[in-house]
């Protein structure tokens, strides 16, 4: 069996904000694992040798149970992050991060006016605040922007939020049909997520911090340099706040569940579930993608947003500039 190499854990549904892109906001209420059943998970984890985890929301640092978690994975040395919209940073959340080796992801998605406009009034002083904090505290940060019509024509300006902080990374993910972002119509489309990567790419450089792309597979074609990771072609499982393995976490197939079963037996059932061997193993592609030099990589782009958009998981990312008949500069 492939070693297991990444957990993405969608820790848990419940958040103090309301944003207008969440596509966890559909796990709002859902019912989680309890305490035990997370501290299992965690011990797996780090006796089948995981190398990162992932925990996300909903918000994490509002959970009771994150402390114990991040302990577990701490006592087996498994590298972890934790994505916050950092406006419940406090001593307690710096003191338990700081002490775990715990690598905090704090969500900006802009200027004040456009990121409470995503996020709610106050939120942006409250994520200022709480990121020099953590690192001041915690000794690292980084920033990650979810792209949306709401701010695909500001959220280059990040970079100079995230440089003028002292933060050396930024990272953009593009939001898609899901969660509640489907009820506000408010994902992004392939012309204003190119524009919002081109802006962000050449401000980054101006400003000396690095890039990367989430969920953007077709990235090496802008030619850029950008970093980007893909998970059509990676050992990870991505985790519900049920417990429940998902094909994605932004869809709601599920691949096995590790309530009941150990998590090896969980991402094993996984593997050989028929709709991950669908994605990671396309029967075909649509051209532009079929004769694509990323083919091998790309493998049609991200799976997920091709079946929100076009019902069909092979059916090529809708945000890839070929894909869309877009020109690429340069």
């Amino acid at each position: 069996m492939t070693k297991l190499e990444c957990v993405i854990w969608l820790f848990t549904g419940a958040c103090n904000l309301s944003c207008e892109h969440c596509y966890a906001y559909r796990f709002r209420g859902a019912a989680e694992l309890s305490l035990r059943e997370k501290l299992r998970l965690a011990k797996e984890a780090g006796e089948l040798g995981v190398e990162y985890v992932n925990l996300s929301g909903g918000e994490p640092l509002a959970h009771p149970h994150l402390a114990p978690i991040l302990e577990a994975l701490h006592e087996y040395g498994v590298e972890k992050s934790v994505v916050t919209n950092a406006t419940l940073v406090n001593d307690r959340v710096l003191e338990l991060l700081s002490r775990t080796e715990t690598y905090p992801i704090v969500s900006l998605d802009g200027p004040r006016e456009v990121h409470e406009r995503v996020r709610g009034p106050g939120t942006y002083e409250a994520a200022i605040r709480g990121l020099k904090l953590l690192l001041e505290r915690v000794g690292a940060a980084s920033v990650v922007a979810a792209v949306s019509k709401l701010n695909h024509g500001r959220v280059h300006e990040v970079a100079d939020i995230a440089a003028d902080a002292g933060v050396d990374g930024v990272a953009l993910i593009p939001v898609m049909p899901a969660g509640r972002a489907r009820e506000t119509g408010v994902s992004v489309e392939a012309g204003e997520y190119l524009g919002a990567v081109l802006r962000a790419a050449e401000r980054a450089r101006e400003r000396g911090i690095r890039l990367s792309l989430w969920c953007t597979p077709w990235a090496p074609i802008l030619r850029l340099g950008l970093r980007s990771w893909f998970c059509r072609v990676a050992n990870v499982i991505d985790i519900a706040p049920s417990g429940d393995t998902l094909l994605c976490d932004v869809l709601d197939f599920t691949t096995s569940s590790v309530r009941g079963k150990s998590l090896s037996e969980a991402y094993r059932e996984a593997l050989n579930h028929p709709l991950i061997k669908l994605v990671a193993q396309p029967p075909r592609l649509p051209e532009p993608c079929a004769s694509c030099p990323l083919a091998g990589s790309c493998r049609g782009g991200c799976f997920a947003r091709a079946f929100l958009v076009k019902g069909d998981f092979n059916a090529g990312d809708p945000l890839c500039p070929k894909v869309a008949q877009l020109e690429v500069p340069g």
